[in-house]
């Protein structure tokens, strides 16, 4: 059980995956109207986040309290500004702590509209866009290890490693699946498990260095296997084509705002007091349930609006 909760904590890369292949569907993306753009993009996110957030901080006010400076945060969308600044401390709503990341993927798509400006008047090289992401994940890390004031800049490059992957048109083909795929997968956890079993505990700011290498590191190499798989294994591309595929895809981003709500705080599974197994299929039950319904008012909406339109 000790290995499985190492392997768990190291496996938990979904956030960075999740940014790199954003960077990386975005980076030909020809952007010709960037206030439009940004804009659909706030809808998209923001609405179903509003949906959801409102309902869920009012019965949290109801149990604890009104609170102002939360209700700004959150009213803004400010949440994810301590995972970027740690030095600003921000009280998270329990129940909608998850959503810290809405913030990070907001911010990387407004300097994605300023790295595509910049990119119509200079030529980015490989060499270059590579030597400046590792300068910007570098130096954070150095001044955290000093106990010095750092903004994060890790979301940004996973965000980025993707854009640049695809802008320069890396093929996944044998050698880069065994090189980026599974040999960076396998370093990457024995460096990770190496510095939980002598750094984590003792010298903390070190061993988290290595938490977001590795989980970087992770996230591409994971891109690379399933891709090639997909494209080499027809029963895995008959499955990356299936219905109940495409249903996961659109689902995916009710399931995340939704599920966290029932891991903890007063909407936890847990306060029922049941057995864990009861426990898991409630918490299966209502995530299905309120990302469902989540999806629904939110098609409501974008209908509604349609229609206005017309």
């Amino acid at each position: 059980m000790a290995w499985f909760f190492v392997l768990s904590q190291f496996l938990n890369f979904g956030v960075y995956l999740f940014l790199y292949i954003s960077g990386f569907l975005y980076a030909n993306k020809n952007i010709a109207e960037p206030r439009k753009w940004f804009l659909t993009r706030l809808k998209k996110i923001l609405v179903p986040y509003y949906i959801f957030a409102i309902p869920i901080a009012l019965l949290y006010f109801l149990s604890t309290g009104f609170d102002l400076i939360k209700s700004i945060i959150y009213l803004f969308c400010l949440q994810g500004v301590n995972f970027i600044c740690p030095f600003i401390h921000f009280a998270e709503i329990g129940p909608l702590g998850n959503l810290w990341f809405i913030t990070i993927i907001l911010l990387c798509y407004l300097l994605t509209i300023i790295l595509k400006n910049f990119e119509k008047k200079h030529n980015v090289s490989v060499v270059g866009a590579t030597v400046v992401l590792l300068f910007i994940w570098l130096v954070p890390k150095i001044l955290m290890c000093f106990s010095l004031p750092y903004i994060d800049t890790q979301y940004f490059v996973a965000y980025f490693i993707g854009y640049y992957i695809s802008k320069f048109n890396v093929k996944n083909n044998k050698w880069t699946f065994w090189l980026l795929g599974l040999f960076m997968f396998a370093v990457a956890i024995v460096i990770r498990l190496t510095a939980k079993m002598y750094l984590d505990g003792i010298y903390e700011s070190e061993y988290l260095v290595f938490v977001s290498l590795t989980q970087i590191a992770v996230a591409v190499s994971a891109y690379f296997i399933c891709t090639y798989l997909v494209n080499n294994f027809a029963i895995l591309e008959s499955m990356a084509k299936s219905n109940i595929w495409s249903l996961f895809d659109v689902m995916s981003y009710p399931i995340y705002i939704t599920h966290y709500a029932f891991l903890t705080g007063m909407t936890s599974v847990s306060n029922f007091g049941f057995s864990t197994l009861i426990s898991i299929v409630l918490f299966i039950l209502f995530t299905v349930i309120s990302s469902s319904i989540l999806y629904l008012i939110n098609n409501k909406i974008i209908d509604y609006k349609m229609k206005m339109k017309q």
